[in-house]
C-alpha cells in the first residue's frame, strides 16, 4: 500500500439502523463518513456517553432553574424582607401613635416639634417632604436665631444701634 493514501475501513451495523443512520446523514448534509466524524468530534468535545442517551430539553432545563430562582427569591422574602416590612409597621404605628397623641394634647406642640426637629437635623430633610408651616415655623426660626446672634454680638462690640432692627431711613427722603 502506498504511504499517501489513506485506507477506508468498514463498519458492520445493523440495516435498520444503518437506515436510520443515512436519513440522519441525509437531515444534516452531510455524507455517512461526514457524520460520522461530526459524531466522532460531539462525544469528544462534551463527554457524553453514548451508551446512555439522554436527550435534556432546554425547556426543562429553565423550567428548573426557574423554579430554583422563585424558590431562591420566597426564602428572601421570608427570611430578610418580610421582618423589614414588620419592623416598619410597627415603627410607622409607633410614630402615627405619637402623632395623634401629641395633636389631642397640644395643636402648636406639633408645629413646636416640628421646628425643633428641623432645627436638630438642619436640611437633611428635603423641604418638599415636610407641611409648608413646619417650613416657614422652620424658616422664622433660624432668621430669630439669627437676629439674637447679631444683638450678642452688637452688644459685644458696643454698638449703640440694634442690628436686630433695621434702620429705617427719614421720611423725607435723606441719610442720617
Amino acid at each position: 500500500m502506498e504511504k499517501g493514501k489513506e485506507r477506508d475501513k468498514q463498519i458492520a451495523i445493523a440495516p435498520a439502523l444503518f437506515g436510520e443512520f443515512e436519513r440522519m446523514a441525509e437531515s444534516y448534509g452531510l455524507t455517512n463518513k461526514g457524520l460520522l466524524e461530526a459524531m466522532m468530534r460531539y462525544f469528544k468535545a462534551t463527554k457524553a456517553d453514548p451508551r446512555e442517551p439522554k436527550a435534556d430539553n432546554p425547556t426543562d432545563a429553565i423550567k428548573a432553574l426557574d423554579k430554583r430562582l422563585i424558590s431562591f427569591i420566597r426564602q428572601q422574602e421570608k427570611d430578610i424582607l418580610r421582618p423589614i416590612q414588620d419592623e416598619m409597621k410597627l415603627t410607622g404605628d409607633e410614630l402615627y401613635g405619637l402623632k395623634d397623641t401629641v395633636e389631642t394634647l397640644d395643636k402648636n406642640l406639633n408645629q413646636r416639634l416640628a421646628k425643633l426637629l428641623l432645627l436638630q437635623l438642619g436640611t437633611a430633610i428635603r423641604p418638599e417632604f415636610l407641611k409648608p408651616e413646619y417650613v416657614e415655623a422652620w424658616h422664622n426660626e433660624r432668621i430669630n436665631q439669627q437676629r439674637r446672634r447679631e444683638q450678642t454680638d452688637a452688644m459685644l462690640r458696643g454698638d449703640k444701634t440694634n442690628p436686630a432692627q433695621p434702620v429705617t431711613p427719614p421720611a423725607d427722603g435723606r441719610q442720617s
